[in-house]
């Protein structure tokens, strides 16, 4: 019988002996930025166009900010629960990426079946450090990509330094 090994504070279940070496997310622009960006906008129309809705129809003013207000907070919880959700884990066995609010998708790839990773990033992503790393495998999906991840050149090496260990501790038991 095959027993789910739950991870701690995590929706992932761990194979036996399986330990969780890193967690991560998106880099924080990626979720401060869109906020910023649509709290500038929401703020632009509670001042000019809910003022103007005032004077053309009496007695909607109110209902636009108070409309205004709520899709702002719908929105800040949307980005935010898309940038919570979003998440690479690395284990000593296995590459996981989690991705999905309601909807959950999990991709997974044995470390040893690790053939190459990548490393890229541009302008901003070297000013303000993130990047991205694609990670393929000779599995069926071939391709992993996680976007916009905090210091991609450390996770990389994270990764490669799993990949050593885990084949040297093949070679042991073998």
């Amino acid at each position: 019988m095959l027993k789910n090994f739950p991870s701690n504070n995590s929706s992932i279940f761990l194979l036996p002996e399986e330990r969780i070496v890193l967690r991560t997310n998106p880099h924080c622009l990626f979720l401060v930025i869109p906020v910023i960006g649509i709290s500038v906008f929401f703020l632009l129309y509670l001042f000019f166009a809910c003022p103007f809705l005032g004077i053309v129809y009496r007695g909607l003013e109110s209902a636009c900010y108070i409309a205004s207000l709520l899709i702002l907070f719908f929105l800040g919880v949307v980005f935010y629960l898309d940038w919570k959700f979003n998440r690479l884990y690395l284990t000593n066995l296995r590459l996981i990426k989690e991705r999905g609010i309601i909807g959950k998708t999990f991709m997974a790839i044995r470390l040893h079946n690790i053939e190459d990773i990548t490393c890229t990033y541009g302008l901003w992503g070297r000013i303000f450090g993130y990047g991205n790393l694609v990670i393929e495998s000779a599995g069926t999906y071939g391709k992993m990509v996680f976007e916009e991840l905090p210091t991609p050149r450390k996770i990389k090496l994270m990764i490669e330094s799993q990949i050593f260990y885990s084949n040297l501790n093949a070679d042991r038991s073998a």
